[in-house]
């Protein structure tokens, strides 16, 4: 994380307008992650030690720091899997600020990233919301795709689910009316039983699964 932190003060430098005369000299170090940070890491020290930099690496720079730094801090403090949902979420609302020509070269990169929008996944990111109006509708949907599973005649395929760029939450990022819903498969040793149990309940569902550990990544 030493290359992250580095990256961190830069930012910080970067934002504030203070950044020491030999910032843009600065050895950086090794990078712990050099598939994913060493571009933005690259970019941003070029723009320090650019005299005049020209509109096209200002705009990457405001890209790096509105979208891709924010995005990467919330994938590494995500824990879960179940979080993901939350992370497409954020892709889709912190790069509404771009034009056109640009958003037309990001929303192809987030469609093709959008596992986590999967209606599985999403059912699974409500059944452990806070909000018991919330939570209910996750579990009732597991009980409708359990119907909708008995008359399904092939094995289902697990396809990227088409995004809406519209959506202000992260509930709102697959129309649901037109969407091909099935049971999440890591539930099957759960009965309709116990799902109407948590229904009725209060409190967040501890599935006796592992689910809860599989982690939403693991490099970043």
């Amino acid at each position: 994380m030493k290359a992250g932190g580095r990256d961190c003060g830069w930012k910080r430098d970067k934002k504030s307008g203070n950044g020491k005369k030999d910032l843009a000299a600065r050895d950086p170090g090794p990078l712990s992650h050099p598939r994913r940070l060493t571009t933005a890491n690259r970019t941003l020290r070029l723009y320090l030690s650019a005299e005049s930099p020209t509109p096209e690496l200002q705009e990457m720079v405001v890209f790096i720091l509105k979208c891709y730094m924010s995005i990467w801090f919330s994938i590494k403090t995500s824990k879960y899997f179940t979080e993901g949902p939350k992370l497409v979420n954020q892709s889709i609302q912190s790069s509404r600020y771009l034009p056109d020509d640009l958003r037309n070269l990001v929303d192809p990169v987030i469609k093709r990233n959008g596992f986590f929008a999967h209606p599985e996944h999403l059912i699974l990111a409500k059944t452990q919301n806070n909000t018991k109006l919330i939570r209910e509708l996750g579990l009732r949907r597991i009980l409708k795709a359990r119907q909708l599973d008995q008359k399904r005649t092939t094995i289902r395929t697990f396809m990227l689910p088409k995004l809406n760029f519209k959506a202000q939450d992260c509930s709102e990022i697959i129309n649901w009316i037109n969407c091909d819903l099935s049971s999440p498969p890591l539930l099957k040793d759960s009965n309709d039983d116990e799902i109407k149990s948590h229904i009725q309940s209060n409190s967040v569902p501890n599935w006796d699964i592992t689910f809860k550990t599989c982690p939403v990544h693991k490099s970043s």
